[in-house]
């Protein structure tokens, strides 16, 4: 008996769409880590694209991102093309798993959001995308060496605790912050719940940050790591394309 063949049928992955085609762009290699990257013009956009296996990015997606292993390869693929592309021109990017069953769909639904999308262009034109967080610095823990009552057992505890009347100055500090940051973003955007949990984490923002406004983003993230150098620690992150800054529906796109 023959072999069963598998479904080679392609489908469009986008990763995302410019309003410019970059002359000197080098040969991408998409997702799958074998088609390569390629651009569709769609009503004067361009859109990045690779062709990949539908049964891998389609049918079976949901359960392939079950697999740590191939989600963290292939996420890490999805935003190296993105920044590549970004290093050349402003990017719109596109969520990890948008796919498209041919370029007729994908036109016409890119041609839907013209308007929309040039917004987005003007938004976000000259600004990248920069994470900031502020986690308080925990004390460091002393022993007591000799506790010879529960007295001196819950007094050692007491000067462990931190000290609850501080903390209305503490937040006063954030605030004033976060103000500072606002004046400086372009934009910033809601936060999400998965970094939460970090311990010691009292403040994190996503904010779109002009290029010619770095400078002075920098000089305000080191003031305050200064002043802020026995008690709070500042952690940034970017720069990246505009992830938290696109319009886009709620649900995230399937094929088409």
């Amino acid at each position: 008996m023959a072999a069963e063949l598998k479904n080679d049928r392609r489908v469009l992955y986008l990763y995302g769409i410019t309003e410019s085609r970059p002359r000197d762009l080098p040969e991408l290699i998409g997702v799958d880590r074998f088609a390569p990257v390629e651009f569709i013009d769609c009503d004067g956009v361009f859109c990045w694209i690779s062709r990949v296996s539908a049964d891998d990015f389609e049918e079976s997606l949901e359960r392939n991102m079950e697999n740590l292993d191939w989600l963290a390869e292939t996420s890490v693929a999805h935003q190296r093309v993105i920044a590549a592309i970004a290093r050349q021109t402003d990017i719109l990017p596109t969520r990890f798993g948008t796919v498209f069953r041919t370029q007729d769909s994908l036109c016409k639904h890119i041609v839907k959001r013209v308007p929309g999308l040039k917004k987005d262009f003007g938004r976000i034109k000259g600004a990248d995308e920069w994470g900031v967080k502020v986690f308080s610095i925990q004390p460091a823990v002393s022993t007591v060496s000799k506790v010879r009552s529960g007295k001196d057992y819950l007094q050692a505890k007491a000067a462990m605790l931190p000290n609850r009347r501080s903390k209305p100055a503490a937040r006063g500090d954030l605030i004033k912050f976060e103000r500072a940051l606002e004046s400086i973003a372009a934009e910033t955007a809601p936060v999400g719940n998965v970094s939460r949990g970090q311990r010691g984490l009292s403040f994190q923002a996503s904010l779109l940050v002009k290029r010619s406004k770095r400078k002075r983003f920098e000089s305000l993230l080191e003031k305050f790591a200064r002043d802020w150098a026995q008690d709070r620690r500042i952690e940034c992150t970017g720069p990246w394309p505009p992830y938290s800054f696109v319009s886009r529906p709620a649900d995230k796109l399937r094929a088409k």
